[in-house]
């Protein structure tokens, strides 16, 4: 690894993820890298890892996961669920201001996207109204679908949870083009995110 990588990393870990609705403030692992490849394998490793399967957007549009909204885009991933009276809304609200910090990137070579962790009762159209409170621009995709597809997801992300109010608040932000894929907390201040999407690859080997 070199003096890059490790200066980035050592910035992201002060970005630890806590789980929503935790007791105190005791910090979940420090940022990790997924074990995806990287190189010239890392589209095929990717697609294997994150999978194609369908789900559904807050407009009712069926997306490929992994080849409709992963493959070649730098992507933000966290998790959240309409319904959710706690950490849920303050998140989000932090991530449309990253969205803002963000600009006409977003939709072009970046990608927002927030799966339900409850995906019985987050039909798109609840999707749809939560992202319209935070002025969710194209872009930023709220994803739900069958409750088995969206399980294989998060199971995949490490987001799944039996109990939703507890889901995870951490984002994922990756680029299958490098093979780049980091951990960060949700909460952490939006200059701080935007700043490790738009600089994600300074990180890369």
């Amino acid at each position: 690894m070199n003096p890059r990588t490790l200066t980035f990393l050592f910035v992201l870990a002060s970005l630890s993820p806590l789980r929503a609705g935790a007791q105190g403030s005791v910090p979940a692992p420090k940022p990790e890298r997924l074990p995806i490849s990287q190189g010239a394998g890392a589209d095929a490793a990717a697609a294997r890892y994150f999978t194609d399967t369908e789900l559904v957007d807050q407009d009712g549009k069926p997306r490929r996961f992994y080849s409709d909204l992963i493959r070649g885009k730098t992507v933000l991933i966290n998790f959240a669920f309409a319904s959710c009276k706690t950490a849920c809304s303050p998140i989000t609200a932090n991530l449309a201001r990253v969205q803002r910090l963000l600009g006409p990137r977003l939709g072009k070579d970046i990608h927002m996207i927030t799966i339900t962790v409850d995906p019985v009762n987050d039909t798109p159209a609840k999707l749809k109204g939560f992202s319209q409170r935070f002025q969710a621009g194209p872009g930023w995709y709220f994803l739900s679908g069958s409750r088995a597809n969206v399980e294989v997801v998060l199971k995949r992300l490490g987001g799944y949870t039996e109990n939703p109010e507890q889901h995870l608040t951490s984002v994922i932000i990756g680029d299958s083009v490098t093979g780049t894929w980091l951990k960060a907390l949700a909460m952490a201040p939006p200059e701080n995110l935007a700043y490790a999407v738009e600089h994600l690859n300074d990180a890369a080997p």
